[in-house]
């Protein structure tokens, strides 16, 4: 009996032994699914962007085969080029088949490009050092083009990268706008803008920035022309002097009801009052020829001076 009792024992210490021996030490066994804790070694590097400094204009290449994409980043296609100002993405492709100095450009993550075969070896060094201290390289761009003219044909997008290239000095800040550059590009905003809406939108978004009364008042002078030729325009492509007059007098109540500057409403009210007189001149000349009067000046004998474009109403 009592030599069973000592069998067990030693059994039973046996079994405490090998289990001891097989247990690891400090260390997570590996799951069912094969993964194992995460070293230090196999964590991602902490990624930042960085802005590269402005310089002269990189070209990219190979926009033709991102046309779709290009399209869809520009907001669609319009009668004149467009320009919107973008940030772009450089990155190395070592894995290129073609160059494995390629570096490819990308806008809002959508692959837009490459650079150039002589320039992507120039941006190599640079992109490797940023691409070990976990920073992503940006630019400032400009996607220009893409115009549509219907069955006179459309225009390709493109992309211009303002980019200094490594040992360049950073271009300097341009300098802020003249009274006459900002009063110039208004105008030149103004006559391709669609609709009043639009006319009146690009004529506040300067007006408040010039600092000279003359350079405003020359503005607004130039948008009471725009407004008025816009509207006598659309009146001389209606047929007959009713449509017309019917055209003019819309167009004088919008104006009257809208909140424009009170010196840019008069002008206008005033242009388009002219041309309205100016349609209604021949039956006056019928009824002066009628009564014997005739002549071309008024009863105080003064002439008003005629609106813009007031030939094409006749």
């Amino acid at each position: 009996m009592v030599g069973l009792c000592v069998l067990a024992t030693l059994a039973l210490l046996t079994v405490l032994v090998v289990s001891s021996l097989r247990r690891p030490s400090g260390k997570t066994a590996p799951t069912a699914t094969g993964d194992r804790e995460p070293t230090a070694t196999s964590l991602s590097p902490i990624t930042r962007t960085v802005l590269l400094p402005r310089g002269s204009t990189v070209h990219v290449v190979g926009e033709s085969h991102y046309q779709p994409a290009l399209e869809r980043l520009a907001g669609g296609r319009s009668d004149e080029s467009v320009r919107v100002d973008v940030v772009a993405t450089l990155k190395r492709e070592p894995d290129n088949r073609y160059d494995t100095n390629a570096v490819v450009v990308l806008i809002e993550g959508r692959q837009v490009g490459y650079l150039s075969r002589e320039d992507a070896p120039v941006f190599q060094p640079l992109l490797k050092e940023m691409e070990a201290r976990g920073e992503v390289a940006t630019c400032s761009a400009v996607i220009v083009g893409g115009w549509d003219r219907g069955a006179r044909g459309k225009g390709s997008f493109g992309v211009r990268l303002r980019l200094a290239r490594p040992g360049q000095a950073p271009a300097a800040s341009p300098p802020p706008p003249s009274d006459a550059e900002l009063v110039s590009s208004a105008v030149e905003r103004m006559w391709m803008a669609k609709g009043p809406a639009g006319r009146r939108a690009a004529l506040k978004a300067v007006l408040d920035k010039l600092t000279t009364e003359e350079a405003r008042q020359e503005l607004l002078a130039e948008a009471s022309l725009i407004e008025v030729t816009a509207a006598l325009e659309k009146a001389a492509s209606l047929k007959t002097a009713t449509a017309k007059r019917r055209r003019l007098e819309e167009a004088l109540a919008t104006l009257r009801a809208d909140s424009v500057p009170d010196e840019l409403q008069q002008q206008q009210v005033a242009w388009l009052e002219a041309a309205l007189r100016e349609l209604d001149a021949p039956h006056a000349s019928e009824n002066n020829n009628l009564d014997g009067s005739g002549g071309e000046q008024g009863t105080t004998g003064q002439t008003s001076a005629p609106p813009p474009g007031e030939e094409s109403l006749k």
